[in-house]
Order: C-alpha cells, then sequence, then structure tokens
C-alpha cells in the first residue's frame, strides 16, 4: 500500500455527493502514518462497519485484494489523515 486517500461525504454542504461542488480530500503516504494510525486503519478495513452518520469519510487505498473502500465516523479516522483534507469548490 502506497497511499491511502479521504474524502469526506455528507454535512451540510453535501460535500462529495453526485453533482456537488464542494470537495473535501486529502491523501497520505502509508508510510508517513504511524505505525498507531496504520493499525487503526486496518481495523476499520477489517471490520466494514456501515456508518449512519449525517458526515463521515470515505477511505481507499489498494491493498493486497486491489482497491478497497471503506466508510467511517470523524472519530475513527486517525488525526493524520485528517489533517490532509482540504476544501475545494468548482
Amino acid at each position: 500500500m502506497s497511499v491511502v486517500t479521504i474524502e469526506e461525504k455528507g454535512g451540510f454542504v453535501g460535500a462529495g455527493m453526485p453533482g456537488g461542488h464542494v470537495h473535501t480530500r486529502g491523501e497520505m503516504a502509508w508510510d508517513a502514518l504511524s505505525q498507531a494510525d496504520r493499525a487503526a486503519i486496518d481495523a476499520l478495513f477489517a471490520a466494514k462497519k456501515p456508518v449512519n452518520a449525517n458526515l463521515y469519510y470515505r477511505l481507499s487505498r489498494t491493498g493486497p485484494n486491489g482497491a478497497e473502500t471503506v466508510d467511517a465516523p470523524r472519530e475513527a479516522v486517525p488525526a493524520a489523515l485528517l489533517a490532509s483534507v482540504t476544501t475545494t469548490l468548482d
């Protein structure tokens, strides 16, 4: 795995929704994450729990089985990965 991408979904302005103009995204190299952050992200992908929230984050990576995606609430995402997120308007 080389990069983990993060995208904010939902919220007040509907960030990341189809047809939306607000995009909140980030990415971080796997090697730049601490061991604890890597373990937390691995746990999110292993659990694949559904998220029932208006605002959540979609994490993507390429793992041993190909491309993987999981949704997670803000409190479950490591702070270092959240810090990589920027907002753009198109």
